[in-house]
C-alpha cells in the first residue's frame, strides 16, 4: 500500500495519503475536493554505515574490497 502525495486543484493544499487500491476515491484533506493532481515524490533514502551496505540489519556486509584486492585477506 503506497503513500502518494497530492495537490488539490481547488485550494492548492498538498498532502500525503495511503492508497489501498487504484479504485479508491481520494479527497482533499482541507476542502474535500476530488480534483487532485498526483505529485512525483522523492523516496526516503538513508545513508549506509561502514558495517552494512544499507545501514540496517539484516543487510549484506558492505563491500570491503578496493583497487582489486581485499584488505581483509592481504
Amino acid at each position: 500500500m503506497p503513500i502518494y502525495e497530492f495537490r488539490c486543484l481547488d485550494c492548492d493544499t498538498r498532502f500525503e495519503t495511503l492508497v489501498r487500491n487504484s479504485t479508491e476515491v481520494i479527497n482533499c484533506n482541507q476542502c474535500d475536493s476530488s480534483k487532485l493532481q498526483k505529485l512525483i515524490s522523492a523516496h526516503a533514502i538513508t545513508s549506509g554505515t561502514p558495517d552494512t551496505a544499507c545501514g540496517t540489519a539484516p543487510c549484506s556486509p558492505a563491500p570491503a574490497c578496493s583497487g582489486g584486492r581485499c584488505p581483509a585477506f592481504g
